[in-house]
């Protein structure tokens, strides 16, 4: 997924690492881009309402910046949520695009094929060593028929 894990690892890993890099690469940005803007919303809304409500107590010429630190806290909220929500659809992108590989396969029987995908669909956490498991065997067959 990025060059500090794929360090070290065979040149048939790091090529379908690169390719599931490339499929996540536009919603990663962007919910990077979100969880950046969300968190600092998100904390100065949380410290100044917690300073003006709980340290110097409710006034009435505190309204406008109460509802200002409010939004804040809503957008950055919303924002966070987001960036849940895009993690999630990336988690997704890369386990379609696992499960699509491991089908796809010529060199592993179809046996094999459903217990791999078997593994990434119930242990999804687990889903990526599974994957290099796949193509390991996948890669020591290849070899076997070119000998």
């Amino acid at each position: 997924m990025n060059q500090y894990m794929s360090k070290g690892m065979p040149t048939f890993i790091e090529k379908e690492l690169e390719i599931i890099d490339e499929l996540v690469k536009p919603k990663l940005k962007k919910s990077s881009k979100y969880m950046f803007v969300a968190i600092p919303l998100l904390s100065i809304s949380i410290i100044n309402l917690f300073f003006m409500l709980i340290i110097e107590g409710y006034s009435r010429n505190m309204l406008l910046a109460l509802g200002i630190y409010a939004l804040l806290g809503a957008i950055g909220a919303a924002l966070y949520k987001e960036s849940k929500h895009l993690n999630k659809e990336i988690r997704q992108i890369g386990m379609d695009h696992i499960i699509k590989r491991i089908k796809e396969s010529d060199h592993v029987n179809d046996y094999m094929k459903d217990h791999y995908i078997k593994n990434v669909k119930a242990k999804p956490k687990f889903s990526m060593q599974t994957f290099f498991n796949f193509l390991s065997e996948e890669h020591k067959r290849k070899k076997m028929m070119e000998n």
